[in-house]
């Protein structure tokens, strides 16, 4: 009897909920609505206009396209003669109706480690696990934003963090959340940008990028292993950030970058792990539009057209770069190039104000983009990146009823009068009201007078016949009825007429009444509308750029890439950097990117160039082998006191002037490094530098691996300030046993995955794999000796131990670098078969370099050491040259030792001795010429080249100069002369990043937000 007792309410509440839904579906009218929208030009897709046409819509969606207007009888019928139905337009990539706040916890210092909830990621930068369907909740005023543009549908996600979550696409009708969910899952979301993640790591670019890879191979071996029974005691977590990211290559993802450099390194990232999706832009496409496109995926553009920079005095236009000039004039023209490189996108307007996106794009137009393109864009480019171009983005039976409806053509002189979401009306401009706005002409017997209305409030107008204009008064309208009165006496209508008129598109009828109470029918046209703006835009079509677009696209970028140089070089001195050492009037001759001959009175091949060398002097490119130039994002990911996961190679900044300035000072290649910020650091790059190429053509292609560790002050915290107390290691001591932990952390991860390859197959199935981890994996090829050590380092205590560590691990280390020290320990470091590059005459900067001495370099040389100078510094780069000479006044160094020290010793070094660092026949061609002494300080390059490629050249740099101020003052006079129009545009957050040294601490994400 209980039981009955208890399920009784229940029943009964069941019943009254059922009865009271059932009522609510009654009041609900469920009758299928067929509305014909007649005689409209149908723009059925991008390109494909049906005229005089009509569209069937039944409920929400289109039923059919009847090109006869022989419509039902049971529909509604509304007339659009005069105007143009498109494809309701979809923005792939806004915040609209995401309503989530996350959770922030206060906090004070590092944060090494989040909270664990719900099976999150460890790291508070990923939450690929969200779905944010979860979180929509529609909101009308909101999304007036993008109705009022022509928008009907948006994807959408919360847009934070590094892996945001999968986005959602949705109609903007004002509808429940359940009823506007139009892809419930699309792409996930993805920025470099931690947010508002709480967690140190990362704070650089590069360590954004490392976490991104790291995260994909955890959810590959997530979902490889989390259903195996172990055989083992290894257990996998439970991990919904992981599981989400489930089978990449079958999602798609959306890659949100604030820069070019950036948007090129999502790209490639996306690319190395074989994923579709697509890149946020940022109006610079066309400075990299043939890199771009080598890449598979389509772009979503903003109309982000900058500000004309604030040009009121010389000393305001000396904070103005040529780079922010050009790209003033240029960021409109940037969709017709992405066109016409025939790359597909789409358009958003994320980053502007919805006013500004119409004008925008129209000024594009103007600019030459097509219209069909736009439209392209706007539809079914962006359905199929919003993946809804099953039923949207085209005017097709089956497809949903969300459309455009414009008086005229909408990208020149239309403008939207109504919208369509998913089936019901929103008028914008009433549809009765938008008769007001054409001109007509009344015919009253033998007169005709031009009938102007003016929709003030209220309505306002005038009637006139060539210069002689009446004012109507007490003008009235509703439903297409204009009533209005207006004294006629000098047209010959004695006293005040009334007039009542009624209007529809093909023009009007109507009838007066005179002061005499007598009726005077009439009838009248529709005017075609004034084309006093076409003059205007047939001048914007013929606009002209003044500005160059170069590569890198700032002062001193390359029109084109240097071309291979067949050259013949006489009568110089040419310091070989080789057994041969200097020899005195001979030639040089270089081919095909070689060094093809070197000696004396050569006879000159047909088609060489012949420079006379004579009183000058040639020799092999100067190589840095400690250098932080040309990077993006920071040159530490200090976070951790182990970041060997990073990538100095994902970083390169291919624009940055210093790879010039140091062309002009005979610097051909240089060892990029991670800062020293923790004793094992990240992975170093070596460059060549190839001034106007793109950061992947600039990698030395067949450079050996290697990584950057750290000994000393830096890297222990103790001095770093009172929240940092808490990191290992806080003292020296602790440097070695944090070594002594990674290397033999990293000998177990290797034994594991290679036990693992040893099982059978069936094993194997069985068993959870061993987690891929680039950190470790990074360390352990050191171990394997196939990466190579380059060290920061001071103190002989600090050698002494690496060295003697090194020796227990059984590998060698490469470099050490700074090396202050290296005098009092030459003999080990040579015994040991470790390398030294250090400064020329740094000390006391520092407590730990008191005991730096300018004999360093030729004591060390003297045992054995093989030597190099580097610079660590943006400026002294370009100087090397006289870095290396110091020796020769601090020690007594020869010439030709000097001179190695900054050519074939860091060479060998960086283990690409066998193609660079000296003149030799056959070995690449980077070759540097002298107008004396290289080793003088009034020595002056007049050419470098790499790779027998000219790429710096003084009398070209001398008529760079004049063309840089040229272009910059004709540049300045047009921001001065354009109106006001032209100069609107949002400010853009240029990316002020400092000059890299070893111990420079940023953060990337918190210095530069709205530039990365």
């Amino acid at each position: 009897m209980r039981k009955h007792i208890i399920k009784a309410p229940i029943a009964i509440l069941s019943l009254l909920y059922t009865q009271a839904v059932l009522a609510n579906d009654q009041l609900t009218d469920n009758t299928p609505r067929l509305t014909a929208l007649t005689h409209a030009s149908l723009m059925l897709a991008p390109g494909e206009m049906l005229e005089n046409a009509t569209l069937l819509i039944e409920n929400s969606k289109i039923k059919a396209i009847v090109k006869d207007n022989d419509i039902p009888k049971n529909a509604f019928v509304i007339d659009l003669t005069g105007h143009t139905i498109y494809p309701g337009f979809i923005d792939p990539f806004t915040d609209y109706a995401i309503e989530y706040e996350p959770v922030v916890e206060d906090t004070s210092g590092p944060v090494y480690e989040i909270k664990r909830i719900g099976g999150n990621a460890s790291n508070g930068a990923i939450h690929s696990e969200k779905q944010w369907f979860n979180y929509v909740y529609p909101d009308k005023a909101q999304a007036k934003k993008w109705i009022n543009n022509g928008f009907t549908s948006v994807q959408s996600s919360y847009l934070d963090g590094i892996f945001r979550g999968q986005g959602v696409t949705l109609s903007l009708a004002d509808k429940k959340a359940n009823d506007v969910i139009y892809n419930a899952t699309t792409s996930q979301f993805m920025a470099f940008n931690k947010g508002s993640s709480i967690q140190d790591y990362p704070q650089s670019l590069m360590g954004s990028m490392a976490l991104i890879r790291q995260t994909f191979a955890d959810a590959n071996w997530y979902n490889a292993n989390k259903n195996k029974n172990s055989n083992s005691n290894t257990s996998v977590e439970f991990n919904i950030a992981l599981e989400r990211l489930a089978d990449p290559k079958k999602q798609s993802f959306i890659f949100d970058t604030k820069n070019l450099n950036n948007q090129l390194r999502a790209a490639k990232l996306l690319n190395e792990h074989e994923l579709r999706g697509s890149l946020i832009g940022n109006g610079r496409e066309y400075a990299r539009l043939a890199e771009l496109k080598d890449y598979p995926f389509s772009l979503v553009l903003p109309l982000n057209y900058p500000a004309a920079p604030k040009i009121i005095d010389g000393d305001s236009e000396r904070e103005v770069s040529l780079a922010a000039l050009r790209h003033w004039e240029r960021a409109p023209s940037n969709l017709t190039l992405v066109e016409n490189a025939e790359i597909p996108f789409a358009l958003t307007q994320h980053g502007i104000d919805a006013d500004k996106f119409w004008p925008r794009l129209k000024l594009a137009i103007e600019r030459g983009l097509s219209e069909e393109a736009a439209l392209a864009a706007l539809t079914t480019e962006a359905a199929e990146i919003s993946g809804i171009e099953n039923f949207a983005g085209k005017l097709e039976p089956g497809f949903m009823a969300d459309l455009v409806i414009t008086d005229g053509n909408i990208f020149t002189d239309g403008k939207i009068v109504s919208m369509w979401l998913q089936g019901q009306e929103q008028q914008l401009i009433n549809r009765d009201r938008a008769l007001l706005d054409n001109q007509y002409q009344i015919q009253l017997g033998e007169l005709s007078l031009d009938l102007k209305i003016n929709q003030t409030t209220p309505l306002s107008g005038s009637l006139s016949s060539g210069e002689q204009e009446i004012t109507l008064a007490n003008m009235n309208y509703q439903s297409g009825r204009l009533t209005f009165s207006a004294d006629l006496s000098d047209a010959g209508f004695d006293g005040v007429s009334r007039f009542t008129l009624w209007l529809d598109e093909q023009g009007l009828r109507g009838r007066m009444l005179d002061a005499n109470n007598q009726t005077l029918p009439f009838g009248g046209l529709k005017l075609a509308p004034l084309t006093e703006e076409n003059t205007d835009k047939q001048a914007d079509k013929a606009y002209t750029l003044i500005s160059k677009q170069t590569s890198p696209n700032v002062a001193y970028g390359l029109n084109q890439q240097p071309k291979l140089d067949k050259v013949h070089i006489k009568n110089a001195t040419i310091w070989t950097s080789d057994k041969a050492g200097v020899l005195e009037n001979s030639d040089l001759i270089i081919a095909r990117g070689k060094i093809e001959e070197i000696g004396q009175n050569l006879k000159t091949p047909s088609g060489f160039t012949v420079i006379d060398a004579s009183g000058k002097h040639i020799t092999a490119g100067i190589i840095d082998e400690h250098s932080h130039i040309a990077l993006n994002g920071g040159t530490n990911e200090g976070t951790d006191a182990i970041t060997s996961e990073v990538r100095i190679g994902d970083v390169i900044n291919p624009d940055d002037i210093a790879i010039y300035r140091s062309l002009s000072g005979g610097v051909t290649t240089a060892q990029l490094l991670h800062g020293s910020a923790n004793p094992i650091g990240g992975q170093a790059q070596v460059i060549q530098l190839k001034w106007g190429d793109n950061a992947e053509q600039m990698k030395f292609d067949g450079a050996p691996a290697s990584i950057k560790f750290a000994l000393g002050e830096n890297v222990k915290q103790s001095n770093w300030g009172d929240d940092y107390t808490r990191r290992f290691p806080q003292s020296r001591i602790g440097v070695k046993s944090l070594f002594s932990e990674a290397f033999n952390e990293a000998l177990a991860y290797r034994k594991a995955q290679n036990d693992y390859k040893r099982m059978r197959s069936s094993e194997r199935r069985r068993t959870v794999a061993p987690q891929y981890n680039y950190r470790l994996e990074a360390i352990a090829e050191v171990l394997e000796q196939t990466r190579t050590i380059h060290i920061h380092s001071y103190v002989q205590s600090e050698i002494l131990m690496f060295l003697r560590l090194a020796e227990a691990y059984n590998f060698k280390v490469g470099t050490f670098t700074h090396i202050l020290e290296g005098y009092k320990v030459a003999d080990e470091m040579a015994k040991h078969g470790a390398h030294a590059s250090t400064f020329s005459d740094w000390w006391a900067y520092k407590f730990e370099v008191y005991d730096a001495i300018p004999q360093n370099t030729c004591l060390m040389q003297d045992k054995g050491v093989l030597t190099s100078i580097n610079s660590d510094d943006y400026e002294m780069q370009r100087r090397l040259n006289q870095e290396a000479a110091k020796s020769m006044m601090y020690c007594g160094m020869s010439a030709v030792d000097a001179w190695n020290m900054i050519t074939i010793n860091p060479a060998i070094q960086l283990g690409i001795a066998d193609k660079v660092g000296s003149l030799v026949e056959d070995k690449q061609a980077d070759i540097v010429l002298w107008d004396t002494n290289p080793l003088s300080v009034y020595a002056k390059v007049e050419s470098t080249w790499i790779d027998g490629r000219r790429y710096f050249d003084r009398k070209q740099d001398r008529l760079a100069q004049a063309n840089v101020a040229k272009e910059r003052a004709a540049l300045i006079q047009k921001v001065l002369l354009s109106d006001d129009a032209h100069k609107q545009g949002e400010t853009p957050i240029d990316l002020m990043e400092p000059e890299w040294h070893c111990d420079t601490h940023y953060n990337a994400w918190q210095s530069a937000t709205g530039a990365l």
